[in-house]
């Protein structure tokens, strides 16, 4: 699995459509997308890779508060549920202290 770093920052709402637009042109272009959120992406993709499923792990915003990462992974779940794996809108929050990274694994 490869990692690479192609991130938004900023306030929640003046990064949300540019960070929907980006993450579409995933789902267009792979088979398979999910989207996640950890606060170490290196200790996140070793752990995805472990498993062997996923290509890549592309990460896609950063913040240093809980609530943006929380909102801002449910906001891109959802407006993207027809074409991402992910079970629930958006799972229990981050381990860990800030900051936050929002993430997408493509196959």
């Amino acid at each position: 699995m490869t990692l690479h770093y192609d991130y938004f920052s900023g306030h929640l709402y003046s990064v949300e459509t540019s960070l929907k637009k980006s993450v579409a042109v995933y789902t267009r272009k792979y088979y398979r997308v999910k989207i996640g959120i950890t606060n170490n992406p290196e200790r996140r993709a070793k752990e995805h890779a472990r498993n062997g499923t996923w290509k890549r792990m592309i990460v896609k915003y950063y913040t240093t508060s809980v609530k943006y990462i929380n909102d801002m992974e449910r906001i891109i779940i959802s407006h993207h549920w027809d074409r991402v794996e992910n079970e629930v809108g958006g799972g229990g929050g981050p381990n860990g202290r800030a900051p936050y990274y929002l993430y997408v694994l493509v196959e």
